[in-house]
C-alpha cells in the first residue's frame, strides 16, 4: 500500500495539474453569527513572521477582494470565528493565527493556545520557501549585512536564509509537539507551502523540500515532517497555496518576485486546500 508521503506527493501533483488545467469550484467562508447546531473546531495557524498567516485566512474566508490594499503585519494574536461551507455541508472553526514574529505577545499566545484543554485540534503551519516578507526596514538591513558577510547577496541567499529560519521555528513546534507538552488535543497538522506562485516554475524543488520520501538527501524540514509521522499518530498533509496576487521584495536593491499564475490559478489552489482543510476537519467529526 502507498505510504503516507506517496499519497501526500499525489494530492499535491493532483492539485498542481488541477491549477495548470484551470479553476474548480470553491469553498465559500463566512463569519459565524450564533449558529447552532455544528461542533466548534478549534484551529490554530501558525509560522514564521511574513509567510502570510493572516492573508491565508483572509483568502479562506473570501474576504480578499480584487484591488484590495496590500496585508499589513499582524504583531498580535487573532481570534476568529467562522463557518466554512463547501457545497450543502458546514463545518464550524474558531481560527486563533498566531504572530510569528519573536516577542512576549508571541509566547503568550503560543502558551495560551496550545496547552490546556482548549488546545487545537488541528494546525495549519504557513512556510513560504524562503519568500518571508521583511516588514521593518531596520530588519532589512540586518538581514543584508549578514548575507553580505557570508557571500553574495541575491534572491537565492536571501531565500536559503529564511529557509533556515523557517526550519529552527518548525522544529521547536514539532518538539513540543512529540514531548506532549503542548496540544494534546491535536489531530492533524496541515503544511500550506504559500505564496507558490512567485517559484511555480520550481514547484518541484519546493515539494522535494518539504514532503519526505523523494530527494536523495531530505531536507531539515522534511526529516522533522518525518519525526511528527514516526512519533504521533497525527494525520499530515502538505499542499501548495497562494492567498492573493502580490509582488514580494527579497530586500530592497534586489529584483521584484512576481506571480506566475493568474487570478483563475490561484483561485484553484485555494480551493483546493479549502477542500482538504474540510476533509481534516470532518473526519475528525466522524463525519
Amino acid at each position: 500500500m502507498p505510504d503516507v508521503w506517496e499519497n501526500t506527493r499525489s494530492r499535491w501533483e493532483s492539485v498542481r495539474h488541477a491549477v495548470d488545467g484551470g479553476p474548480a469550484a470553491g469553498v465559500v467562508a463566512a463569519t459565524l453569527h450564533g449558529r447552532p447546531g455544528l461542533s466548534v473546531n478549534p484551529i490554530a495557524v501558525t509560522g514564521e513572521a511574513g509567510v502570510g498567516k493572516s492573508v491565508l485566512y483572509d483568502a479562506l474566508t473570501q474576504s480578499i477582494r480584487t484591488g484590495d490594499h496590500d496585508s499589513s503585519r499582524s504583531p498580535d494574536i487573532e481570534k476568529h470565528a467562522t463557518v466554512l461551507r463547501f457545497g450543502s455541508r458546514r463545518t464550524r472553526a474558531a481560527v486563533t493565527v498566531i504572530p510569528g514574529q519573536l516577542s512576549t505577545q508571541r509566547e503568550k499566545a503560543l502558551q495560551d493556545t496550545m496547552r490546556g484543554d482548549a488546545s487545537p485540534h488541528g494546525i495549519v503551519h504557513v512556510v513560504a520557501w524562503g519568500h518571508n516578507r521583511i516588514w521593518q526596514r531596520a530588519s532589512q538591513r540586518d538581514v543584508h549585512a549578514a548575507l553580505a558577510a557570508d557571500g553574495d547577496v541575491d534572491q537565492e541567499a536571501v531565500r536559503n536564509w529564511h529557509r533556515r529560519k523557517e526550519v529552527a521555528d518548525f522544529r521547536l513546534l514539532v518538539d513540543e509537539i512529540i514531548e506532549g507538552q503542548a496540544a494534546q488535543r491535536l489531530r492533524w497538522l496541515i503544511v500550506a507551502v504559500s505564496k507558490c506562485d512567485l517559484y511555480w516554475d520550481r514547484l518541484d524543488e519546493a515539494r522535494d523540500y518539504y514532503i519526505p520520501g523523494q530527494a536523495p538527501r531530505e531536507s531539515p524540514f522534511a526529516l522533522l515532517m518525518r519525526d511528527l509521522e514516526n512519533e504521533t499518530s497525527l494525520r499530515l498533509s502538505v499542499l501548495p497555496m497562494v492567498s492573493r496576487l502580490m509582488r514580494h521584495q527579497y530586500l530592497p536593491g534586489l529584483p521584484l518576485g512576481t506571480s506566475q499564475l493568474d487570478d483563475a490559478q490561484i483561485g484553484a489552489l485555494r480551493t483546493h486546500f479549502g477542500q482538504e482543510l474540510h476533509s481534516f476537519i470532518t473526519q475528525r467529526n466522524g463525519h
